[in-house]
């Protein structure tokens, strides 16, 4: 006990640097430079979770402090936990990137956005936040297991909103199961208007730029062909089946950004323990940004 005390109180240079820590890239080649340092980082996550659970979280945009009793840790990827007010780590890292983009939640009540999901933690505490007039959510309801006549659905590849409908669109853990992701990326591009934003997290191929393949869609069957085994991710409308990824996005998503309309694409990387946001492997979570 006494060594843990210790350990919160005085932590370690490598520890403090972490507090609150953020870096941009707009290529592989930038983010290869600082990748060994970055893993090394990494060996510090534990220290770091220490320091989280024990003097809680301080929520980015609202400035409210969540308690250590508040939070809930949900397994050993804490880029996947640390649950707070229905936030998870990774959920957080993108408040970050759109706290320095907007500044403040009433800057953010002012834009127009589209949420690609509708039953997340991170819906419901958006809605709480922005309220409902300007935020647009959205389920994919193909083969859905639990159905909603509330529900929204939008095929990412064929959004039914017209031009320039929104200012920023905010896409979570989605990407790796688009069947057509080059569709996607110009179908956000196409909804948003001149100099909005796409913030959007998935899991990434970090060190590598082609993305790892897993699966095909066959467009002349509809259906999807396997390059292995079947991979599938939790989903709150399949709940028994989850979701299949059809790839892992490595960093051609940044050139596939740019040639569907984006001016500007990057991936930002944000450690925050004083916010809860710590990763995996690496110490904390990448961020995905495109500008119109």
């Amino acid at each position: 006990m006494q060594a843990l005390k210790i350990s919160t109180l005085m932590p370690s240079e490598g520890v403090l640097a972490l507090h609150e820590l953020h870096r941009s890239y707009a290529s592989l080649a930038e983010f290869q430079l600082e990748l060994p340092g970055l893993l090394q980082q990494g060996s510090l996550i534990e220290d770091c979770l220490v320091l989280t659970r024990e003097l809680g979280i301080l929520e980015p945009l609202t400035g409210e402090h969540i308690p250590p009793e508040a939070i809930e840790l949900q397994g050993p990827n804490l880029r996947e936990s640390i649950v707070g007010n229905g936030l998870l780590s990774r959920n957080r890292a993108m408040l970050r990137v759109l706290e320095r983009a907007y500044g403040s939640l009433i800057t953010l009540k002012r834009q127009d956005i589209y949420l690609v999901e509708a039953l997340s933690g991170f819906a419901q505490w958006l809605r709480r936040q922005l309220g409902e007039d300007r935020l647009t959510c959205s389920e994919y309801l193909d083969e859905a297991e639990l159905y909603s006549s509330d529900l929204l659905h939008q095929n990412l590849c064929d959004l039914s909103f017209a031009d320039a409908s929104f200012d920023l669109v905010l896409c979570n853990e989605l990407f790796e199961h688009v069947n057509n992701l080059e569709l996607a990326f110009q179908e956000i591009a196409r909804v948003l208007r001149p100099g909005g934003k796409l913030v959007a997290t998935c899991p990434m191929a970090f060190g590598q730029r082609k993305s790892i393949v897993k699966a095909i869609h066959n467009a002349e069957t509809g259906e999807a062909e396997l390059l292995g085994e079947a991979e599938f991710h939790g989903d709150p409308i399949r709940p028994e089946r989850g979701s299949l990824v059809y790839q892992i996005p490595g960093w051609e998503l940044l050139d596939q950004l740019e040639a569907a309309g984006f001016s500007k694409a990057v991936i930002h990387h944000e450690v925050a323990w004083k916010h809860g946001v710590l990763g995996y492997d690496l110490p904390g979570v990448l961020v995905i940004e495109g500008r119109r």
